[in-house]
């Protein structure tokens, strides 16, 4: 699909569920060296879905859908904070057993969307690069993504009551992980 782009950020799974916040907004970071980017709140306040959906992809593939809003299977919705959304994964599919598996592995520690810009802002500051805010999108899709754009985020899997101080422990671990390898620390 053309002219569509992709940022990424952070989910849990708690189950078969995955949940998280697919935008952060207000978060800069770098696109490369070419400008810095965010997104403003009320950016999705329109519900500017494209032809009225939006799928739930593992890793922006078309082939690999883990739900769809029209279906039920994906809720989203504009929190101060940013766009969460609620994913139901299914264990009868590859897509899906590979998303749990990943997760619960901590292999994906971010999620990332695919959108239109609708509108936006620039500001170019005296040192560094431009500054993109998005402050209208078309939300296209959403996925669960190995290699997030925004790499201070996380994505863990949490089991249960009995199994939360484990699972807290497993997640700042991961962060500090991921952290120091985007660092080259290892």
């Amino acid at each position: 699909m053309h002219g569509v782009e992709t940022r990424n950020s952070s989910a849990t799974v708690s189950g078969n569920v995955a949940e998280g916040y697919a935008v952060v907004f207000g978060q800069k970071e770098p696109m490369g060296e070419y400008f810095v980017e965010s997104v403003a709140k009320g950016a999705f306040n329109k519900k500017n879905y494209y032809r009225n959906d939006v799928l739930a992809l593992w890793n922006h593939n078309y082939d690999s859908v883990l739900g769809r809003l029209s279906a039920g299977t994906l809720q989203l919705e504009e929190r101060q904070h940013g766009l969460w959304f609620r994913l139901q994964l299914d264990e009868r599919s590859p897509a899906g057993m590979t998303a749990i598996s990943a997760l619960d592995r901590g292999e994906v520690f971010g999620c990332s969307f695919g959108f239109r810009v609708l509108a936006e802002s620039w500001r170019d500051p005296e040192n560094g690069p431009p500054e993109r805010v998005i402050t209208d999108v078309m939300l296209i899709e959403l996925s669960l993504c190995p290699v997030p754009a925004y790499p201070g985020t996380t994505v863990s899997l949490v089991r249960g009551k009995q199994d939360d101080g484990q699972a807290a422990v497993r997640r700042i671990r991961q962060k500090i992980e991921a952290a120091h390898r985007l660092r080259g620390i290892r």
